[in-house]
């Protein structure tokens, strides 16, 4: 109960972390500890053999450690476990040796690369739940004896909790990807005017209703359509109007540029650590105003 409520708690945490390099190093930490183990990595789990980019950690929260190329590319082309997975259509965490079969896991390549560079002897496998990408997973390496039911049930009370970090981590990075982009399109655009905006000109977003502000902030606080319904006690129904209006007023498509373009123009504050966007300062002025009206 103990591991658990801790682990609620950073997830929680994560949830007003702008940082995405620094959302899983504390989880990760706190995962090995809870089920005593000492490596973990988070891989893609395909059937094709192409896996995908492989991020490990140690017992301490450090990435990469002790992980050469070799290994790397052995857990990333490793399907037995992806196979297992697809076919099944289960999501239950299990071992290895459970997957595979005791003797066919301990004669594996897998393994015997595991023991032989990090001196580990059992696996982990920890799918990722409802992840809306390819499918993702932890392997937990220890060595010793084996992973005990109390840690298999644990991983499965956790399950979401990392699924909603990672979909954070992955947001976080889209996000800042995206702003960057916009940041470079306003510089290129301020390079190209050849007179200064009039000061009477509207600013995008100006007419948003006080109610459409309040579903624009906790659009940028990642919270679903269903979540900001519960909280405001209105229909998805609802919430789907204001969100479609303000992606009409603001001139976007997606709710990432609809966000971007929101604190470029000052109507929501931009997240601590995050970008700075361009945008006016009687523009930010007027979000801000307009926002405590909300």
């Amino acid at each position: 109960m103990r591991h658990y409520q801790r682990m609620l708690d950073l997830a929680i945490e994560a949830l007003r972390e702008p940082d995405p390099g620094r959302l899983w190093p504390p989880v990760v930490s706190e995962l090995l500890n809870a089920c005593g183990g000492e490596f973990l990595f988070l891989t893609r789990a395909e059937r094709t053999g192409g896996g995908g980019p492989v991020r490990s950690w140690a017992a301490d929260g450090a990435a990469g450690h002790r992980l050469d190329d070799h290994l790397r590319e052995r857990i990333r082309l490793s399907c037995p476990f992806a196979d297992h997975y697809a076919a099944s259509g289960d999501r239950a965490p299990r071992t290895a040796a459970d997957i595979l079969g005791e003797r066919e896991w301990h004669d594996s390549e897998t393994a015997r690369l595991l023991r032989n560079r990090l001196g580990t002897d059992h696996l982990l496998v920890l799918p990722l739940p409802e992840t809306s990408g390819p499918r993702r997973c932890f392997l937990i390496c220890r060595s010793g004896a084996d992973f005990t039911d109390a840690h298999l049930a644990y991983a499965r009370r956790i399950q979401p909790l990392l699924a909603s970090v990672d979909e954070q981590a992955e947001l976080l990075s889209r996000w800042r990807a995206a702003a960057a982009s916009e940041e470079r399109a306003a510089a290129s655009a301020a390079e190209d005017r050849t007179a200064p905006q009039g000061a009477d000109e509207p600013v995008p977003g100006g007419d948003l209703t006080p109610r459409e502000l309040t579903v624009l902030g906790l659009l940028a606080d990642a919270l679903t359509a269903a979540v900001i319904g519960r909280r405001l006690g209105i229909s998805v129904h609802t919430v789907q109007k204001h969100i479609q209006s303000i992606y009409r007023k603001l001139g976007t498509r997606d709710r990432v540029t609809t966000v971007l373009r929101a604190q470029t123009y000052g109507l929501i504050p931009a997240p601590a650590g995050a970008p700075e966007a361009g945008g006016t300062a009687g523009a930010g002025a007027a979000g801000r105003h307009r926002i405590d009206r909300a």
